[in-house]
């Protein structure tokens, strides 16, 4: 082994430099890799993104508030998805917004695209991670009444319902009648059937009767008590 005898040069100090270096590294890498979990954590945890939804089987009102005592502000035209930015704790009313207006949306209607599988908002609101949010200032309602009964809703599977065109007279007669609108479980749709408890009445040479049902008057099928119209 050569020692230099002449100078002070000690070799531990460069490996002591190598193993400081080294920490370090191992430091730094384990900083790094505790970010990058940080991130990915909060990916999966996080809600999802620019959920949108739509209504397969018609035209779909919203509403000021969640719950259809409340007056329609606009609608939802079918199998046009809306944004959706949050539903209530039970994910039976869900936030959407649509032409320029913010209101809600009976979950029991609108479906979306879950990798590839249609499913129902208010069936898997929870797991497709959806935000609760609250109502602000709703106040206004159309009926202060219980519900007396649960619409029959068009099934998903059943698609969009036609509607009929009644004729102007009818139209103008049926929005000219003082009567008072009765509250129902379900959304105003054509193709919906009205509950035994509805009250309905007679059109003047015509086959058809109408209903006051959530703040909208109806045309009906009598036979079947099916909504073929809604008087927007």
């Amino acid at each position: 082994m050569l020692v230099n005898a002449g100078t002070n040069w000690k070799p531990w100090r460069g490996l002591i430099a190598v193993m400081k270096g080294s920490s370090n590294m191992q430091k730094r890498t384990q900083v790094l890799i505790g970010l990058a979990s940080l991130a990915a954590t909060a990916l999966v945890a996080g809600p999802a993104l620019a959920l949108t939804a739509y209504s397969p089987t018609g035209h779909l009102n919203v509403r000021s508030g969640p719950g259809f005592q409340y007056p329609v502000v606009t609608q939802m035209e079918p199998n046009v998805p809306a944004g959706v930015s949050g539903c209530i704790a039970n994910y039976t009313w869900c936030s959407v917004g649509i032409k320029g207006q913010t209101g809600w949306a009976s979950a029991e209607y609108l479906v979306t695209d879950d990798r590839g599988k249609l499913t129902n908002l208010q069936v898997s609101g929870a797991q497709l991670r959806i935000p609760i949010v609250m109502p602000e200032n709703v106040t206004e309602v159309v009926t202060t009444t219980t519900s007396v009964g649960a619409m029959v809703s068009v099934s998903p599977s059943v698609g969009l319902v036609e509607t009929i065109a009644p004729p102007p007279e009818v139209l103008s007669f049926v929005t000219a009648q003082p009567i008072q609108p009765v509250l129902v479980d379900g959304e105003v749709m054509v193709g919906a059937t009205l509950p035994a408890a509805v009250p309905v009445y007679p059109i003047p040479a015509s086959p058809y009767v109408f209903s006051y049902v959530n703040g909208q008057r109806v045309v009906i099928e009598p036979a079947a008590r099916k909504i073929v119209y809604v008087v927007r």
